[in-house]
């Protein structure tokens, strides 16, 4: 299952890749488009030259893969949704030079739509009725910190685990009863290997669930920049969905940003997405298992069933989408008994394996051709959110804040009661040098049973393997300019962790 992560392990980080080449609807919204989804383009931050000309940041990127259909999570989004997107950005996307993707994931809309209307006609009932585990997990960390080393290293431990596939993650809409033909028909539409890291790609391996949530609310996300990076201001409000404050004053005006009536009515179309697939991955988990004789028959008076957990031998959730790293305070109301696990790394080895992701992954997915400056200030003004928010979540767990009441999800809330710690904080250093030792750290803290079981898994999953060695290559240099801006801006996150300004 995660083993092709780990046996790949030292090839995993494009912070030290390629060092010598330079960086790297249907939902009923648009009535609000105007304030929501508006076709007006961001306007040009300072130093932005338009297309990837002289940057301000002296940061290049290199156009490519244009004409490319691969490696992208928009083709399992439906019809509806699909022309909801294509009517609110049909004024922003460079048609001339996007057109096959465009026409790809066209055809592949209507193809969803039709696979996804007999997945709700075999399985709706069952879904409605599925009630999600009260306790996921929630795998947090700005982008390339080792989000994805944690989320396949708790996979592992299947017996008390299930996490969103890979597939589940690009086909929300059908997985239920087309994932074993699918994973045979469309293994043409990713490649073999990750563009930025070659971590082998697999539609059974763990993968980020913000991807399918993104194509079920017909783009409301802030993955919509690895589409539209021009607009890229436009999606911050996304990342947290209280307020209009992370849409720059600099960057978009007045009119651009969301009343409170049109954020509330995002807020809940991410949110009914949200579960709804969480809803699904339930009855999946309990498809794929055999469903276990217990003695839970007092919960029968209830609707649906009392536990999700029980119903499908007691596994919990284990989510991992980078952006949820700014939804604490969210995902509190939701699950206020969830856990969560925090990784950071060195901020300039984030921003280099960012950048490279950026420069190897993202010509994947664009539907216009964004600057250099627009790339790096999108790098860099997600991590400021994602460390901000973070900081302020972190507070409400610590301090033990009450949480309002959750929502039943298909079943009774349950209170909170005396719990182990909810949040357990680790680096990528401690992780690739002592993978072991932080798991068994991470069970301690967390309150977890660690089984012989799944011991032995990591074990032999970790065995042979060096971690630390592909650290040791030489980084690429950052302009002074650009290492003095991450200094300023990134500033916090050096003094919280502990890590040294150059």
């Amino acid at each position: 299952m995660a083993s092709s992560v780990f046996s790949d392990f030292d090839r995993y980080d494009g912070a030290n890749a390629d060092r010598d080449r330079g960086g790297l609807s249907a939902i009923g919204l648009e009535q609000t488009s105007g304030k929501i989804h508006g076709e007006r383009p961001a306007k040009p931050r300072r130093g932005d030259t338009g297309g990837t000309g002289t940057s301000k940041y002296n940061y290049n990127f290199t156009p490519k893969f244009q004409h490319s259909v691969k490696n992208n999570p928009m083709c399992g989004i439906c019809f509806p949704q699909w022309i909801s997107i294509l009517t609110r950005r049909r004024n922003q996307i460079e048609w001339t030079v996007y057109w096959p993707r465009i026409f790809f994931i066209s055809f592949m809309s209507v193809l969803n739509s039709a696979m996804g209307l007999l997945d709700h006609l075999i399985y709706g009932r069952k879904v409605e009725a599925a009630v999600i585990h009260p306790r996921p997990v929630f795998i947090l960390g700005h982008p390339r910190t080792g989000t994805t080393l944690v989320h396949s290293l708790l996979a592992l431990d299947s017996e008390q685990f299930c996490y969103c596939s890979t597939f589940c993650a690009g086909f929300p809409s059908c997985f239920l009863w087309f994932e074993s033909i699918g994973k045979v028909l469309f293994r043409g539409v990713i490649d073999d290997m990750r563009p930025m890291d070659n971590v082998r790609l697999d539609f059974d391996l763990p993968q980020e669930d913000e991807l399918a949530t993104n194509v079920m609310s017909a783009g409301i996300s802030p993955y919509m920049p690895l589409f539209f990076m021009k607009q890229e201001p436009e999606f911050r409000p996304f990342y947290a969905f209280d307020d209009a404050s992370e849409t720059d004053a600099a960057s978009s005006s007045s009119d651009e940003r969301l009343e409170d009536s049109a954020m509330a009515e995002v807020r809940k179309a991410w949110i009914d997405s949200f579960l709804y697939l969480l809803r699904k991955l339930t009855v999946r988990d309990e498809l794929q298992r055999p469903l276990k004789k217990s003695n839970n028959n007092d919960a029968t008076n209830k609707r649906g069933s009392d536990s999700s957990a029980h119903r499908s031998g007691g596994r919990r959730l284990i989510l991992k989408s980078p952006v949820h790293t700014a939804r604490i305070a969210l995902l509190n109301q939701l699950f206020p008994e969830a856990q969560y696990i925090y990784i950071h790394r060195n901020p300039y080895d984030v921003f280099r394996s960012a950048a490279h992701m950026a420069d190897t992954t993202y010509w994947y997915t664009y539907m216009n051709t964004p600057s250099n400056d627009q790339i790096t200030e999108f790098i860099l003004r997600q991590y400021e959110i994602l460390y901000d928010r973070y900081e302020q979540g972190r507070t409400q767990l610590l301090l033990g804040e009450a949480s309002p009441a959750a929502p039943s999800h298909g079943g009774e809330a349950t209170g909170l009661s005396p719990k182990p710690q909810r949040l357990v904080e680790i680096s990528y250093d401690e992780l690739s040098q002592r993978p072991i030792e932080t798991a068994q750290r991470i069970y301690r803290e967390l309150g977890w049973d660690l089984t012989p079981g799944y011991r032995q898994r990591l074990e032999e999953e970790l065995a042979g393997h060096e971690f630390k060695s592909y650290k040791r290559n030489s980084h690429k240099v950052l302009d002074p300019s650009l290492k003095e801006i991450i200094n300023e801006r990134w500033g916090p996150s050096f003094e919280r962790f502990g890590y040294i300004k150059e």
